[in-house]
């Protein structure tokens, strides 16, 4: 015999059984849902690796009877690298989805931008910032193509299938050496590393575009969640600069 709180503690045989069928279709959506994202990754890495690395090298061969020099040839295979790369980009900014996302990427430089300007964090402020970055992802791609031309120069492996294998396997490298390049060109203001920087930044005005007042809005609040960008522009320039102006003018 059960006190009434005692029986009001014991949970029902159907609440517990809704409860553990609840529990078990989000364990099996979560692994769902994981498999996805694995899938997906898996997926756009292969076309990545067949559209970027073997079929600019798979055009570039059939050019082998008419060219005979090597240095030539990972030329004209460098140089497909970024055609075919362009041309992707060129396409898939004409779909609605990707013009969408390509202005919310216009708005997160904005927002970085207008910080490292030392400037308050607001759509006003932000909206007057450029939405070109040295340190965009784009132009880190860009990068690997470039730095992949020379290193390819010095591969001299005849078997079709090595020649694949080991532009894969170098790829860690290329984006390392990438990556030292990018922050070198955007962290320095020497005219050869500014001058490095400009494909980068024409390349961003097919990967970019300007973004609304709600887009910055949400580009504001993605740099809130990550870091306190006030105490940023404290200690990086001591003031935080229009602040006041920005905030009467969103007015």
């Amino acid at each position: 015999i059960f006190t009434d709180e005692e029986t009001h503690a014991q949970p029902s045989p159907h609440k517990a059984s809704a409860e553990k069928t609840e529990t078990d279709k989000n364990t099996k959506s979560k692994a769902h849902e994981t498999l996805f994202g694995v899938a997906t990754f898996v997926l756009s890495l292969a076309i990545a690796l067949i559209l970027f690395t073997a079929l600019p090298f798979l055009i570039a061969s059939l050019f082998s009877k008419f060219i005979r020099s090597d240095v030539l040839l990972s030329l004209l295979e460098g140089a497909l690298r970024i055609f075919l790369f362009i041309v992707y980009i060129r396409l898939i900014a004409q779909m609605e989805d990707t013009k969408r996302l390509f202005a919310y990427h216009g708005a997160e430089h904005k927002c970085i931008n207008c910080l490292e300007s030392g400037h308050a964090l607001n759509v006003a402020n932000v909206r007057r910032a450029s939405r070109l970055h040295r340190r965009c992802g784009s132009s880190f791609l860009l990068f690997v193509m470039l730095v992949s031309i020379v290193l390819f120069f010095f591969i001299r492996v005849r078997s079709v299938p090595y020649r694949i294998l080991i532009r894969i396997l170098l790829i860690p490298l290329i984006s390392g050496i990438s990556y030292e390049l990018i922050l070198l060109a955007a962290n320095s203001d020497f005219i050869l590393w500014r001058l490095l920087a400009k494909p980068g930044l024409m390349l961003q005005r097919l990967t970019t575009r300007e973004p609304d007042d709600s887009m910055i809005e949400v580009g504001i609040r993605s740099v809130e969640a990550i870091f306190d960008w006030r105490s940023y522009l404290q200690d990086a320039f001591g003031i935080i600069r229009g602040e006041e102006e920005a905030s009467d003018q969103s007015r």
